[in-house]
């Protein structure tokens, strides 16, 4: 649940134009609708790891912070859980 609320999160995000999965996690991801997400929850604390690509032309460090405040928002408001850190890894950048 903590990876879907944080990939639904992550795709209403502007700027935002994909998630990617590792070849080898892609197609279980897909399924759950979790592609880009590593969520792990340890007594009571939320860590999330993205994999995003960015539209090309924005603001890299400003749409990456808006994405981790979005995603940690969303976790705490969905779950009650505390989101101790939000790691973004932009894969590429796309038109």
């Amino acid at each position: 649940m903590v990876a879907k609320l944080a990939a639904h999160a992550a795709r209403q995000t502007y700027g935002i134009v994909d998630m990617r999965s590792t070849p080898m996690r892609r197609m279980t991801d897909l399924i759950r609708g979790t592609e880009g997400v590593e969520a792990r929850v340890r007594d009571g604390v939320a860590y999330i790891k993205l994999h995003v690509i960015m539209e090309r032309g924005v603001n890299v460090a400003q749409v990456t912070a808006i994405l981790r405040s979005q995603v940690a928002y969303e976790i705490a408001q969905g779950t009650g859980l505390q989101v101790d850190e939000v790691v973004v890894k932009v894969e590429d950048l796309r038109e």
